[in-house]
């Protein structure tokens, strides 16, 4: 007995100090975690855990999407991502949001640096090499390819057309001249159309391309790119914080659902959207502020926001956004006049006036630099003679399938993006919200009324009187889009913002059926739209089922945010969805070598460098590589024509050039064969030019090289090609005087 008893007793010891030995190290595990205790010593761990995960992605999961090579810059990156996650585990998120809050522009600005000291950009050029092998793909290197992310070969407008010209200008033998003979191969406007970087004061209206004449072209392209995501999010952050009152939280869910919607990324971070929300929130504080120094900072920011958007030279997108920013300029004034305190003073008017002045003589110079540019635009056939009457546009729903683009190939996922709006339902709710509470009516009825102008001419369209009347004959349908959506943003963030718990929307009952009902309608409508796109199964059921319910949630969260608790988890599911709809379309790369270390490259530079008048065409290869010489200065002749070169055409067709005006009098990629046939021209599609060139009118045009894709001296024509150059499929050669 008594074995047994001692036994017990060492037994009951032995648990009681293991249990206490487990309760004291719990109790010190809690102490660890707790956000508030060892602050230091956990940012250090959670550094060297982001870095070891960082480093196991890269060379296994990174690894099979990217086996091109091993990436100390990937591995740098996301280890950046995961110590973003990790320090959620270290600080209070309260303390940590109101601490970005708080230094958001410093945070900004530090970002700024780091990527061009990286030299990192989101463009897609290194399709150059990896789009069907373009140009010289078995000359590889690292950087021409991407960190992270995919590059879009649909987005041709950036990455073979703007980007190319951008640089083009610090490469020209006269580099960032108003007007530059390399685009085309003579005198080009290069600010209004090709919206280039210029040595003028114009630039004011062009900051985000200043980083190309500071900097050059490898750390402007990483200004460029990420400064106008920054003026996305910090223009979209504060004038939601203007709509809600305030209300960080529902102003991070705006910012977000803005700036990461498909439409933005894919059109990439439209300049006006950006400039117009710039100037919103500058005229609110500039009412707001009583230092005069804050107020001449205001009017000097309204003046650039204003050339901007006026510069961005685009109706299609600057009208419909006009008349949004218009209606919210009215909610501002009554805002401010009428329910605030600001009253218009002497000084507050001359800095007023001082600042129209400065604009209109700076629109002066802008029109007497490029009336003629302004006048050739306007009287192409394409787009000069648009004349549209809205309806029927396409892209109202797509915002179910959006989420998708990303993940699986689709057509034409630009043209087919648009804003996370949730098309009507902010429509629905607001007029449901002004009725039954009659308050904010100052904000509510210009929001709704400018919203119903879009919604009629994006649906049903305008009589052609009315069209003309209103300007909006100038944009599409399917681009009046993308701000009608954005009324839809600003509609129901402002809701969620100022809904107050005395005021009335919709019974909780009847919600669960509006919300069945609405995510039946919007698939519908969706479904119907993919036939245009030609892409009719391409909701699957898998697609069909994760998209109807997650939209059915949010729908559902939306109709419901007059309860507290529903309406924080709508706010971080719009956040989740915007977040996976855009925050994948643009890849990250480095530099711009791809246009200048390729072997192509380095002899074009070579040759520029003997002779740099001489005027180049490409043959056969395609207008992307057409634009591809226009990056490395060099004057190329058929490169893409942001107006027709007239003069060109009119040597190449002679007595024809008149009755094919029609053809070639439009901005068009111009592609070139040289052929033995007599030259003519024909119109493959409304941007797109192909040129049959006789080889013995080469020396008519006084062109002196010819960059190829083909062996011009095995098409067995009654002449021989003088070949300086011949290497992975790009061949140079020299035109020779008496070519016949």
């Amino acid at each position: 007995m008594k074995i047994k008893e001692k036994i017990n007793k060492a037994c009951n010891i032995a648990t009681y100090y293991t249990k206490n030995f487990y309760e004291k190290l719990l109790n010190k595990i809690k102490f660890f975690i707790n956000k508030d205790n060892f602050t230091k010593t956990k940012l250090i761990l959670v550094a060297i855990l982001s870095v070891v995960f960082a480093t196991v992605c890269e060379y296994t999961i990174f690894r099979k999407f990217y086996p091109q090579f091993i990436s100390k810059n990937r591995i740098m990156l996301v280890s950046i991502i995961y110590m973003f996650i990790g320090i959620h585990f270290v600080f209070k998120l309260k303390q940590m949001y109101e601490f970005i809050h708080n230094h958001r522009y410093k945070i900004a600005c530090a970002f700024l640096l780091f990527v061009m000291v990286f030299k990192y950009s989101g463009s897609s050029i290194v399709n150059f090499h990896i789009y069907h092998g373009l140009i010289q793909p078995h000359h590889d290197n690292t950087r021409y390819h991407t960190l992270l992310g995919t590059a879009r070969p649909i987005r041709t407008d950036e990455w073979a057309t703007s980007t190319t010209y951008i640089l083009s200008q610090g490469k020209s033998d006269k580099p960032f001249q108003y007007f530059s003979d390399v685009l085309r191969g003579t005198s080009t406007d290069m600010f209004s159309v090709a919206n280039s970087p210029v040595l003028d004061i114009l630039m004011l209206g062009r900051v985000f391309q200043i980083g190309f004449i500071l900097f050059g072209n490898d750390v402007g392209l990483s200004f460029y790119w990420y400064i106008r995501l920054v003026a996305m999010l910090l223009g979209s952050y504060e004038l939601c914080l203007i709509l809600t009152k305030r209300n960080k939280k529902v102003s991070l869910c705006g910012m977000i659902v803005i700036t990461f919607s498909a439409a933005v990324q894919w059109w990439y971070c439209m300049d006006t959207l950006i400039w117009g929300q710039i100037a919103i929130v500058l005229i609110d504080k500039f009412m707001n502020t009583d230092k005069k120094r804050n107020k001449y900072l205001c009017a000097l920011g309204i003046l650039i926001s204003g050339l901007s958007y006026i510069f961005v030279f685009y109706p299609a997108w600057q009208l419909p956004f006009g008349y949004v920013f218009l209606a919210m300029l009215i909610w501002i004034l009554i805002k401010n006049i009428k329910y605030g305190t600001y009253k218009f003073t002497k000084h507050d008017v001359a800095v007023i006036l001082v600042t129209i002045l400065c604009l209109i003589l700076l629109l002066g110079r802008w029109y007497m630099l490029s009336k003629d540019t302004l006048l050739a635009e306007m009287n192409t056939d394409y787009p000069g003679e648009r004349n549209e009457v809205g309806g029927g546009a396409q892209n109202l729903y797509s915002y179910f399938y959006n989420i998708f683009f990303t993940f699986e190939d689709f057509p034409n996922p630009c043209e087919f993006s648009s804003m996370l709006s949730l098309y009507p339902i902010p429509l629905i709710l607001g007029l449901i919200y002004v009725i039954r509470n009659k308050k904010n009516l100052h904000f509510w009825i210009p929001m709704l009324t400018v919203g119903a102008f879009l919604t009629v001419w994006c649906v049903w369209g305008f009589p052609s009187w009315l069209a003309k009347l209103t300007k909006m004959s100038m944009a599409t349908a399917g681009r009046a889009t993308i701000p009608l959506g954005t009324v839809c943003i600003y509609l129901l963030i402002y809701l969620i913002g100022n809904f107050e718990k005395d005021d009335k929307l919709i019974n909780k009952k009847l919600t669960y059926f509006l919300s069945i009902a609405s995510i039946i309608y919007i698939i519908y409508k969706a479904q119907k739209t993919l036939i245009f796109a030609g892409a009719e199964g391409y909701l699957d059921k898998f697609k069909l089922l994760l998209g109807g319910e997650i939209f059915l949630c949010l729908i559902f969260g939306v109709y419901n945010i007059n309860n507290n608790k529903i309406k924080d988890y709508t706010i971080y599911g719009l956040i989740a969805v915007a977040l996976m709809t855009g925050l994948r379309v643009n890849p990250v790369i480095r530099t711009t070598d791809i246009f200048y270390t390729k072997p192509v490259a380095i002899k074009m530079q070579e040759i520029k460098e003997q002779n740099p008048e001489a005027l180049w065409v490409v043959n056969d290869g395609g207008w992307y590589i057409n634009d591809y010489a226009v990056a490395n200065g060099i004057r190329t002749l058929n490169s893409t024509n942001v107006y027709p070169n007239i003069e060109m055409y009119q040597t190449i067709l002679g007595d024809k050039s008149e009755e094919k005006r029609k053809i070639y009098n439009r901005y068009a990629h111009v592609n070139f064969e040289i052929t033995d046939k007599e030259s003519d021209v024909e119109l493959l599609y409304a941007d797109n030019v192909s040129i049959k060139l006789n080889y013995n009118d080469l020396e008519k045009l006084n062109i002196e090289y010819i960059l190829s894709t083909v062996d011009l001296n095995k098409l067995n024509y009654d002449v021989e090609f003088e070949e300086i150059y011949n290497e992975d499929g790009m061949y140079i050669y020299k035109v020779t005087k008496g070519i016949k």
